[in-house]
């Protein structure tokens, strides 16, 4: 995009080419932060539906006063033939079929129709939408996940659906880093004294993660607790839910979990004591790499709920199982009569998802 600005700005200030963008982002106001650094003012446009049906981007169409589109993917010298044409109208083409966008049509959708890859996906994007927003519910990614997986399955063709996969899955699957550039933007931004839009939610590590071109080494973390002699949370005083992102390549050994611990009612972190951790089992036949511990918040306690990170891969010699079994630790406080404890949650990870 970039390029392109720079090309046709005067041609825009002239008033002899009208330019826009169409995002296939799940997040478009990422997109705008991205406008926002790189200085770009023409509109753009939000279709995370993919509503255009394409299935590779980016791509630049060239498209005549009568809505004819004259170019694809056009050189310079395309921009000028383009430009020096007095177009007539073209025959007129069917319009793409658009399919619902809620939430609830969607579901009716796949159910009626099972094999229909593109209900799959937009249900899959239905569903994170909710998540990112104040109506979540705690299934809502995992769902998500599912259904384009789904659709992945029944169109392995399409790009844009693979990457949205990759976008959250392990680094070993992604092609490059999805959001590094967000530190980047907002530090450039603040030193031109201007305020970085602000997102509605933040990139996660897996979004951040620098691909990996093999297998990296194992996380050396201490287990805090190798005989399970650390108090168990039998109160439930915080609860877990595990999102299972495996690699869009069928080869590929590792998976991506993305472990969400949130407090309980009357329970807060005690975040002077320590910060939330995750470990497999000792005699697990897997290993944790690539652990994404959230930074702790300044002040001395809190009831966020926390996301941790990791890449499991099967130890030399061994594959991974269907199921795998280890336990958060953390540090909590109950506000109904202030005792803080250092507990053990289990959690099962049903990696055959």
């Amino acid at each position: 995009m970039p390029g392109w600005h720079e090309k046709t700005q005067k041609l825009v200030a002239d008033g002899k080419l009208t330019v826009a963008g169409i995002v296939q982002e799940q997040h478009p106001d990422r997109a705008a932060l991205f406008m926002q650094w790189k200085k770009m003012t023409w509109p753009v446009l939000s279709d995370p539906f993919n509503d255009l049906g394409i299935s590779a981007v980016p791509i630049t169409l060239l498209i005549d006063q009568h809505g004819v589109i004259r170019f694809r993917n056009p050189k310079e010298k395309d921009l000028e033939t383009f430009l020096a044409s007095n177009y007539t109208p073209g025959e007129k083409k069917k319009a793409v079929e658009l399919l619902p966008k809620s939430l609830e049509a969607l579901s009716k959708l796949v159910a009626k129709e099972p094999k229909n890859a593109r209900a799959h996906l937009r249900l899959g994007v239905a569903y994170r939408m909710r998540f990112d927003s104040a109506k979540r519910d705690p299934e809502d990614f995992s769902k998500a996940v599912s259904h384009w997986r789904k659709a992945l399955a029944l169109n392995p063709n399409q790009y844009i659906w693979r990457r949205r996969i990759q976008q959250y899955g392990p680094r070993l699957d992604k092609p490059y880093s999805f959001y590094d550039w967000v530190t980047k933007a907002r530090a450039e931004l603040e030193a031109r004294g201007g305020e970085p839009l602000k997102l509605v939610a933040e990139p996660s590590g897996a979004e951040f993660a620098v691909p990996a071109r093999k297998a990296g080494e194992p996380a050396l973390v201490t287990h805090p607790d190798p005989q399970n002699k650390v108090a168990h949370d039998q109160l439930g005083l915080v609860k877990s839910r595990a999102v299972i992102v495996p690699s869009t390549n069928p080869k590929a050994k590792s998976i991506r979990v993305h472990l969400t611990l949130a407090p309980a009612a009357n329970t807060t972190w005690t975040n002077d004591a320590g910060n939330v951790s995750f470990h497999l089992n000792p005699d697990a036949p897997a290993e944790i790499r690539d652990l994404a511990i959230p930074d702790l918040p300044k002040r001395l306690s809190s009831s966020e709920p926390r996301v941790i990170e990791f890449e499991v891969f099967p130890k030399v010699g061994e594959q991974l199982p269907r199921r795998l079994t280890g336990a958060a630790f953390y540090y909590v406080c109950t506000k109904t009569d202030q005792t803080c404890r250092f507990l053990r949650h289990e959690v099962t990870l049903e990696l055959s998802r």
